[in-house]
């Protein structure tokens, strides 16, 4: 006997593949011959509605035409022209398109006199020199690739009873109007087109009788689904009837394993431990469903064990992911996960919250000194001790270079205290010199406590123990030092807690970060004035400025990371186009920044933008800048990438001189204590000498803080080549345009 094999699915889905087959064929062909019979009658009254659709097209583009040219006609620098043609060449050049009068579809224009003679100095492409009168009326003109409208326009007298003034010409574009001004139901719009033919030129009103163009496919839905009905309405019952036979055939076959299928899957979801799916295809079993069964069975089989494994595995990734690598405590990303839950897990409770800030004094000496390897050996020992003295549950995480930090629960202010003495007993008590250091390796630690529940506390007590360990650094003071309100107002480098936050949040997070642009002008035609970046901060409405921000900076050592976020949100302008070619841009940056070794690979992003404007680097010479070498060979790569490099606050720094001797410069920005000396007659001829000698040796001059006409009639005298102050512009956001000093020089690429 033959043993019986399972038919497949395959086999069940030709079947009812070749009953639908036979049915939509049929019903095609019956359809099929009915919209036959349309399909001559649809084209030719598609045909007439086109050309009567395209006909009022024209006649819109014709209007809208003439309007342009009335309204340019009737433009009153147009009537100035007339009256003084000694400038209409430039002011057809520069002045004309740019008004907003004219579309950009207008290729060429021409004023005439009352004479109809062409106004002097006023080259055109293709318009006469003198025209008949009176007008001809609007024509199209062959042009290279497509027909043109030429209309002419009278200039009206003011008086409606003179004759004209005068006229003018306008040459434009239609065809591009003509098709994506207007919805057509039956042209396809990208198929029009004009033949002239062998004429030259035609009225306007004939443009239809060359027209050329395809129709789009009709949609005369409503007649053919009107036909279509008879059909369906004789082919239903029938079709109606196989339908509920191939359905409950398919629900048979196929829905009803699959459902069981699903329904093991849901089940498995929800056990924990292994299930076995028995023989789900009834009395017509298929092959395919069978074979999922049992591949689905050895599967859950085979997940079990994997499953133990992988849980293994997410663990160990979890630790890799959440550990420092050197020391083996937690890293920054783990601090920053904990530090983001800590406010819902504390405010369950009342007990108090400790934050301890770990730092290892002149840890950078030690690494220079000694080398990577035996600092690494003292961060691993330092990192050790420390956290063999936090409780059960309690880490340590590393948030820098050798910055710790940790998170103490149920800690009060005495609590503290001795977490931070035990940390120096440890300290103290680990032998360094078997790493070869022969100094003392020391720690200073800021401590801050606040209620769990109270969360503006909460949130400041990261600024608070750095204003602590800011106080545990001073010479003299306790290596151990918490946070209380006397010691934020003695420390003068840190602001209140809301500016802290908005600027540590500004830094890391580029949040509120706003660029002001104040102008830089030039007092003379050899140059081109450029704007000045400069930094702001919005937080909750209100801006912070520079007198506020720098000083938490400095006393947080975030100069770099400021600059880089700076240097983020000025490239983020350019490329959005805020800041138009031909306008220069000046960024300042700080003395770490100056010297740091990826300052060259952070401007890279900058070099395309060199192509359309100066960028000046500027030097802040009130940041003392200790590595000049390194300073100096950043800045001679900077160069030659097409950057200029100015020195900001001459005059006013650590050593003027010593910089301009030193390192690559091109710019001397003279500081605002100088230029208001000039005031002073004994002064006035230091400066003055000191003006003559730099641009002597080559250098441009910038004179800053310029805030009465007085002051910029003195720098003009001594031959400043630039000039800034709030006399000359305030800082704006790009948001507000360019101020008017600078709008002419848009587009002009050269300094």
């Amino acid at each position: 006997m033959i043993p019986w094999r399972t038919p497949s699915i395959t086999l069940y889905a030709l079947l009812l593949a070749a009953v639908a087959l036979v049915t939509l064929a049929s019903f095609g062909l019956y359809t099929w011959h009915k919209v036959d019979q349309l399909r001559d009658e649809v084209y030719v009254s598609g045909y007439e509605a086109a050309r009567q659709e395209l006909a009022n097209a024209l006649g819109h583009v014709r209007k809208d035409a003439a309007l342009q040219a009335s309204r340019f006609a009737r433009w009153e620098e147009v009537r100035q022209q007339l009256g003084t043609p000694h400038y209409y060449g430039y002011w057809k050049n520069h002045r004309m398109h740019q008004a907003g009068i004219l579309a950009d579809r207008v290729l060429d224009t021409q004023i005439y006199d009352h004479q109809g003679v062409a106004l002097p100095d006023s080259p055109t492409v293709s318009l006469p020199a003198r025209l008949e009168l009176p007008p001809p009326a609007p024509r199209a003109v062959q042009g290279d690739a497509e027909p043109l409208l030429l209309i002419i326009e009278p200039i009206p007298a003011p008086d409606a009873a003179e004759p004209p003034r005068g006229y003018v010409a306008l040459q434009s574009r239609f065809l591009d109007a003509l098709r994506e001004g207007h919805v057509y139901h039956y042209i396809d719009p990208e198929s029009i087109r004009f033949d002239l033919g062998e004429q030259e030129t035609i009225l306007a009103g004939e443009l239809l009788r060359h027209a050329q163009f395809d129709l789009r496919p009709n949609p005369l839905a409503d007649q053919v689904e009107a036909l279509l009905w008879g059909a369906v309405i004789n082919l239903g019952g029938i079709l109606g009837l196989i339908t509920l036979i191939l359905f409950a055939t398919l629900v048979y076959l196929i829905v009803r394993p699959l459902r069981a299928i699903a329904g093991h899957i849901d089940r498995l979801r929800e056990s924990a431990g292994s299930l076995v799916l028995e023989r789900a295809g009834g009395l017509l079993p298929i092959a395919e469903t069978e074979k999922i069964r049992a591949s689905l069975n050895s599967y859950q089989a085979r997940l079990q064990d994997v499953h133990s494994s992988l849980e293994a595995k997410n663990r160990e990734f979890w630790r890799i992911a959440h550990h420092d690598a050197l020391t083996g405590v937690r890293n920054r990303r783990a601090f920053d996960e904990y530090w983001d839950t800590l406010p819902r897990l504390a405010a369950r409770h009342t007990y108090p919250v400790c934050f301890a800030l770990f730092d290892i004094n002149h840890f950078k000496a030690i690494n220079d000194s000694y080398g990577h390897q035996t600092g690494d050996a003292v961060l691993q020992s330092v990192a050790r001790s420390i956290d063999e003295v936090m409780r059960e549950g309690e880490h340590l995480f590393r948030i820098g270079g050798d910055e710790f930090a940790a998170i103490l629960l149920d800690c009060d202010e005495s609590g503290a205290q001795r977490l931070g003495e035990r940390c120096q007993e440890r300290i103290r008590a680990t032998d360094f010199t078997q790493y070869g250091v022969r100094e003392p390796i020391k720690i200073s630690i800021g401590l801050a406590v606040a209620p769990g529940n109270d969360a503006p506390a909460m949130l400041a007590l990261q600024w608070q123990a750095d204003v602590a360990m800011y106080k545990a650094k001073r010479p003299g003071s306790s290596p151990v030092v918490l946070f209380t309100p006397e010691l934020e107002k003695d420390t003068q480098s840190l602001y209140s807690n809301w500016i802290n936050n908005a600027v540590y949040e500004a830094i890391t997070r580029g949040t509120g970060i706003r660029m002001a642009y104040q102008p830089v002008v030039a007092l003379n035609e050899h140059h081109s004035s450029y704007v000045e970046a400069l930094l702001r901060i919005e937080h909750q409405g209100e801006i912070i400025g520079p007198a506020d921000i720098f000083p938490v900076v400095e006393a947080r050592h975030l100069e770099v990371d400021l600059d880089r976020a700076v240097l983020t949100r000025i490239l983020g302008d350019l490329r959005a186009s805020l800041i138009p070619p031909g306008v220069g841009i000046s960024i300042n940056l700080s003395g770490p920044t100056i010297v740091n070794a990826g300052l060259t690979q952070w401007l890279e992003a900058f070099v395309p933008f060199l192509q359309d404007r100066p960028i000046i680097l500027e030097v802040t010479e009130t940041a003392l800048i200790t590595e000049i070498g390194l300073a100096t060979e950043n800045l001679q790569r900077l160069r030659q990438q097409g950057f200029l490099v100015a020195l900001d606050d001459f005059g006013s720094g650590y050593s003027s001189i010593r910089y301009l001797a030193s390192m690559p410069v091109d710019t001397v920005k003279f500081d605002i204590s100088l230029i208001r000396s000039l005031d002073v007659p004994d002064q006035h001829h230091i400066v003055e000498g000191l003006v003559q000698m730099i641009r002597d040796v080559g250098y441009t001059t910038v004179a800053e803080g310029i805030e009465t006409a007085e002051q910029l009639s003195r720098v003009c005298a001594l031959k400043f080549d630039f000039a800034q102050g709030y006399h000359l512009g305030h800082p704006a956001p790009v948001s507000q345009g360019l101020p008017p000093v600078l709008q002419a020089h848009a587009g002009i690429s050269r300094m």
